[in-house]
């Protein structure tokens, strides 16, 4: 499943991007913004011409019961980021603990600039889920989740990107 979503983000594009690789600010934006159970910044490597974050994430617990029984008890991910420096776009692949010959997620995130102070962020999403008869199911469940937390960090980032 493939999908697009985008945000005016009062925050101008540099700032979105620095921002993005901040483990600090992350930190806050998921657990504050997104409600995740846990999120652990595992590494932040500058290199040449690149950045990337490694960070392992622990969504809500709110999986519908078919979903648990499937992926059973603690279910996390391990978040790769990049950023070639200079770009105006961010991507990342996320790594489940549990089924990861079968699960796939992953984003493009592109900046662009609207006015000195502001910026369109868009958002290209990819969820895979190949489990016979319930990956439609859980693609949908995934999909929702990530809609909302797009929302919910549309509005962090709004209320505190430029401030911090």
């Amino acid at each position: 499943m493939r999908f697009r979503r985008e945000h005016r983000i009062e925050v101008s594009a540099s700032r979105v991007i620095e921002l993005s690789l901040d483990p600090s600010f992350m930190k806050r934006l998921n657990i504050e913004a997104m409600h995740v159970q846990q999120y652990e910044s595992l590494s932040r490597d500058v290199g040449p011409g690149s950045i990337t974050l490694k960070n392992r994430i622990t969504p809500q617990d709110n999986m519908p019961g078919f979903i648990k029984k499937l992926v059973g008890g603690g279910f996390s991910y391990e978040e790769t980021v990049t950023h070639q420096t200079g770009s105006d776009s961010v991507s990342a692949v996320m790594v489940p603990s549990v089924m990861r010959d079968k699960l796939k997620m992953g984003y493009t995130m592109q900046v662009i600039p609207v006015g000195e102070n502001a910026c369109r962020r868009i958002m290209d999403w990819d969820i895979e889920v190949k489990v016979f008869g319930l990956g439609g199911q859980i693609e949908k469940f995934a999909a929702a989740e990530v809609e909302r937390g797009l929302e919910s960090s549309a509005g962090f980032l709004n209320k505190h990107g430029a401030a911090t």
